[in-house]
């Protein structure tokens, strides 16, 4: 209340007109000269932020039911992103939450962490709620490997041979649209001009002599055939090699080449400038050097072991592989290599300039000495490993090992050659299968203090009582709760009779209760007249609350009610309402209480809770509780007051601190510090489109408060600190 005030404003209007306020046209043709001129919708709280419940659960089967921890960001964790809601899921129990949020945020970063501390990041886009399900890989970074080609009825030696062979033949003439069906076993077949054509091996142990492939030539080995090759000649970009049985000799690949079945190259296997596709879905042996110098598309799905070195130097064209790759030398990367799997090097790894290494959902690359030359290894989807035995040489300023990867070697990487999430951790569970030929870690973690939550992921690994911190609005961000003082009747609107920033950490145990609450406040302003009083209900029996500190737990309230202080001008003598006046300093308060573990953080939320203050200076009026809109007065709260003078709250309607004309009697901005009005200057006045926002019922203008161009803010109606 203030009465003197307005008379002083009241003498200078009748005065000069230079104390009017100006006129606020928004744009829509319509003019906010204060308030009192917003046609507020039916219904509207003038909430800036709305709920969205959270539910999210685990398919992961790697560690039974064990407990894997969700991570709710505001952003991306490794970019800046603040932490708000952590709490346990598995397979048999979900995480479930109510988060407050800024109606203008449109996304969150939810993260997965396992037991073994490997982990998904996804982006997810808000709607009215938030269900999703999280595996043991992230689906958009699912391995995609070359499909298997399926044989047709033409795929035999019996349909369609224009000339069988069953015995020792030499001189043999190809042409394009003639099928040579090799049939006999134990045979040698020599070649005299290919020029086209398809030739079919269901034969075993068959050698083809002088085997010149030009033009659009097939050779395709039947399942249980097998030849043997000498004087292959294979540089023409048309010609096709497709084997299900097994094949041995000597390569130079210029075409294409597609195994399902065993491939034995007797030397060095040679990709040249002509090269088209490696696809191999079965067993590739080498044992000289993978020598890899084409533009080709490259994938093993299967195993590929080279006895040698794997050279890769295909420019932009990238290796993949989907499961195996055992190399007994060195690996040379100029070109990029994308790993889904597992490959092992007993060498040297040296990825140069050119080079790069991917690591997809889960794959694991294990070497024994490593140098990184001024290139990246990036993880994408769940975590991958990088296991190096030996050592490791990182050379350059561009040498940079990102994204969900561990690095587990004898000696750290520095954390400087670490980013978005890359850590040295060696924790990352990995089962051997049929690709994975070795693994790594297990499913038994560390848990010091055996609440279920491994060591890794548990924020208090030492306390069996609590895991995890959850915030609101953000772990470094804040809130800020400004009121009007004047109910039952309107205030003069500049929201600044109090002013209280705000910040919750929100404790929880394993099974995702509250143990421990802890408030940050920060008392801005105080420009009303009466003495007002500040607390905040909770939503907790007070009955389960214990070990208050740095407020006052009050009796005769169901409900936990913290009080802060019951006269504001005993906490801040000047009001910090007015530019040039004398100013006090803000005040801080650390508030905490214990709540037993009895409320879920899905009942309890991460919100404002219910902040209220009460009219001290009229005769310590306890029970005159100004709320925010929609929010019902505690047990000590008068509802005598309800629907007399401007109110119009109705417990019947569960309507609460509104006027007859919608207005509210605070509000809350999920800012701090939020710039509130100077004395006396209407809100409209100071945030230039808070009546659109009002208007549409908070779907336009939702940065009303945020948004700092200059035609959202009039500054000289803003009190800075």
């Amino acid at each position: 209340m203030k009465n003197i005030l307005l008379v002083a404003i009241a003498i200078c209007l009748f005065i000069t007109p230079s104390c009017k306020k100006k006129a606020n046209n928004n744009g829509n043709g319509k003019v906010y000269n204060s308030v009192n001129d917003i046609t507020v919708p039916s219904g509207f709280n003038w909430e800036n932020s709305h709920t969205i419940p959270v539910y999210i659960s685990i398919t992961d089967p790697r560690f039974s039911t064990a407990h894997h921890t969700i991570s709710i960001y505001d952003g991306d964790p490794f970019a800046g992103g603040k932490l708000m809601a952590r709490g346990s899921a598995s397979t048999a129990n979900a995480f479930s939450v109510n988060l407050y949020l800024p109606k203008m945020m449109s996304e969150v970063y939810v993260l997965k962490s396992s037991p073994d501390h490997s982990m998904i990041l996804q982006k997810v886009t808000l709607g009215s709620s938030l269900t999703m399900s999280i595996g043991a890989t992230d689906p958009n970074f699912d391995a995609k490997p070359a499909g298997h080609r399926d044989l047709t009825p033409l795929d035999d030696c019996n349909t369609g041979c224009t000339n069988t062979i069953t015995t020792n033949t030499s001189n043999l003439n190809v042409s394009e649209g003639e099928v040579i069906c090799i049939t006999g076993s134990n045979i040698t077949v020599g070649f005299s001009n290919v020029t086209g054509g398809t030739i079919r091996v269901c034969g075993t142990n068959v050698t083809l002599q002088n085997l010149n492939m030009g033009g659009y030539t097939n050779l395709l080995v039947l399942a249980g055939g097998s030849i043997n090759v000498s004087g292959l000649n294979y540089n023409n970009a048309s010609v096709r090699i497709i084997n299900y049985g097994t094949i041995t000799g000597l390569f130079t690949v210029g075409g294409y080449l597609d195994n399902y079945g065993t491939f034995n190259c007797t030397g060095d296997l040679n990709f040249n400038s002509t090269a088209q596709t490696f696809n191999n879905n079965g067993i590739i042996n080498v044992s000289g050097n993978f020598n890899n110098s084409s533009a080709l598309v490259a994938t093993n799905n299967a195993t590929l072991n080279v006895s040698g070195n794997f050279n890769h130097n295909s420019g932009t064209a990238a290796f993949m592989n989907y499961c195996a790759m055992n190399i007994n030398g060195n690996m040379n990367l100029n070109s990029l290599v994308k790993n889904h799997s597992f490959i092992k090097v007993a060498g040297t790894t040296t990825i140069n300039s050119g080079g790069e290494l991917t690591m997809h959902n889960g794959a694991m690359f294990k070497t024994n000495n490593f140098i990184l030359d001024n290139s990246h290894v990036t993880g994408y989807g769940s975590t991958s490993l990088l296991k190096i035995t030996g050592t490791v040489n990182i050379m350059n300023t561009g040498a940079l090992l990102t994204g969900m990867l561990q690095v587990c070697a004898p000696t750290a990487v520095p954390a400087a050659r670490l980013s978005a999430g890359a850590a040295n951790d060696c924790s990352l569970y990995i089962p051997v299968t049929s690709c994975y030929m070795e693994g790594n870690g297990g499913v038994s973690v560390p848990d010091g203090d055996g609440d279920g939550v491994a060591d890794a992921n548990d924020e208090y690994p030492t306390d069996a009582t609590k895991a995890y911190n959850n915030y609101y609005p953000s772990s470094t961000g804040g809130s800020t709760v400004a009121f009007e003082d004047n109910w039952p009747s309107k205030g003069d609107y500049d929201l600044n009779d109090v002013v209280v920033g705000y910040r919750y950490q929100v404790v929880t145990n394993a099974g995702n209760n509250v143990v421990k609450v802890i408030g940050n406040y920060t008392l801005l302003a105080t420009g009303g007249e009466l003495g007002n009083g500040f607390g905040v209900q909770f939503p907790v029996n007070a009955a389960n609350v214990s070990n208050v500190t740095g407020a006052t737990l009050e009796a005769g309230q169901t409900k936990a009610v913290v009080i802060l202080f019951s006269d504001m001008r005993t906490q801040m003598t000047n009001w910090n309402t007015y530019y040039g006046a004398t100013a006090s300093p803000t005040v801080n308060y650390t508030v905490s209480f214990d709540a037993a573990g009895s409320t879920s953080i899905s009942s309890f939320g991460l919100n404002p809770y219910n902040p209220f203050i009460w009219n001290y200076g009229l005769g310590n009026n306890r029970g005159r509780e100004i709320h925010l809109a929609g929010h019902a007065p505690t047990d000590l709260g008068y509802t005598s007051y309800f629907g007399t003078a401007d109110d119009n709250s109705s417990a019947a309607a569960n309507r609460y601190f509104v006027t007859t004309t919608g207005l509210p009697y605070a509000i809350d901005v999920p800012v701090n510090p939020f710039n509130y009005p100077v004395e006396m200057k209407d809100i409209t006045q100071a945030y230039l489109h808070i009546g659109q926002w009002a208007e549409s019922g908070g779907t336009s203008y939702a940065d009303w408060y945020s948004n700092t161009a200059a035609d959202y803010r009039n500054t000289s109606n803003l009190y800075n600190h």
